[in-house]
């Protein structure tokens, strides 16, 4: 294994399981996905705190819903890892949020609407008040939280109205990201591309206006749309300095592709330079670019742009990113 190739943070999908059935979700397709034990899930936190890993992000599924949450986040804290749970906080109670304040974890809360009709279109009947009352008591004991939009076709129209709210809710930040199109997310759901940079540009002028950030994920060629500043490349995907591993402990190519690399039941060391000497991750990371990626004032850092919309939208993973914003205009 290359010692030049450690991923500075691990997206861990814990659990496939989840309290709601939201109709743009990608996870769906881990619900039947048999989780680690909590002994190995404790083992690869510590092989993961050997090898390097700076920061570990819990996503599922439903995070808060895993019974052995906690045991892990003890776990990752001992480590000094830092560690962040994406959760839709519709079971967010005062002792859950006691355990992830002793623990120092970041709080990223699904938030994909302004108000109750746009966010019940999405995640269900009674599902706003629910995440209300997790909000409220999120901000009562003192939690640092972030919102997440995954912009879709129900939601993109209320870009503004969700920075607004995030700000309001005393979000440190709103996050933005495209909805994938894989496991319940189908055409239908995914937002065209002038959909979504019509919500990029709404959410930009309300964060101006109210001096507040935004963050947008995954979507590298919004620098050319929007404020450069807003668009994050932390992690950036395509040098492998993000790594996504799913319940059974699959590595995968990404979290929205079913490309399974190795596993760390072979041990994290060994998954990891199994992953690094697969044949998808070096055409990941040395794409045969074209137009009108190659001649693109972002090339050295957006490299072609996601290259699992582009593995999706056109068999390869060589982009152009079916997002960005020069397609058709080279």
């Amino acid at each position: 294994m290359s010692n030049d190739i450690i991923p500075q943070a691990v997206i861990w999908i814990m659990n496939g399981t989840c309290n709601l059935k939201c109709v743009h979700c990608y996870a769906s397709r881990f619900i039947e996905v048999k989780e680690l034990p909590l002994g190995e899930k404790l083992k690869l936190i510590d092989e993961l705190a050997e090898c390097g890993v700076s920061y570990i992000g819990i996503t599922g599924g439903e995070p808060l819903i895993n019974r052995d949450l906690e045991p892990c986040l003890e776990r990752i804290r001992e480590h000094g890892i830092e560690c962040s749970i994406n959760t839709n906080a519709q079971l967010l109670d005062e002792e859950k949020a006691r355990i992830i304040g002793k623990h120092d974890v970041h709080l990223f809360v699904s938030l994909d609407g302004a108000c109750r009709r746009t966010y019940e279109l999405i995640r269900g009947p009674g599902s706003w008040d629910r995440l209300l009352r997790g909000l409220e008591i999120a901000r009562r004991t003192g939690l640092e939280l972030s919102t997440v939009m995954a912009v879709n076709k129900l939601n993109y129209m209320d870009a503004a109205g969700y920075t607004e709210l995030a700000e309001k809710s005393g979000a440190d930040c709103a996050c933005m990201i495209p909805t994938m199109p894989v496991g319940r997310a189908g055409p239908d759901i995914a937002p065209s591309p002038d959909q979504l940079i019509s919500a990029l540009r709404a959410a930009e002028s309300a964060a101006k206006n109210l001096g507040y950030w935004i963050a947008v994920w995954c979507y590298v060629p919004g620098k050319l749309v929007i404020d450069p500043k807003f668009i994050s490349t932390w992690s950036d995907c395509r040098r492998c300095k993000v790594l996504d591993i799913d319940p059974a402990g699959n590595l995968l190519l990404c979290d929205i592709l079913d490309i399974r690399l190795s596993n760390v039941k072979k041990g994290f060391r060994n998954a990891l330079s199994e992953y690094l000497k697969s044949r998808e991750v070096k055409k990941v990371m040395s794409p045969r670019l074209r137009e009108p990626c190659k001649s693109c004032k972002l090339v050295e850092i957006c490299m072609g742009g996601c290259y699992a919309r582009s593995y999706l939208a056109y068999g390869t993973f060589d982009g152009p990113d079916p997002y960005c914003p020069r397609i058709g205009m080279s």
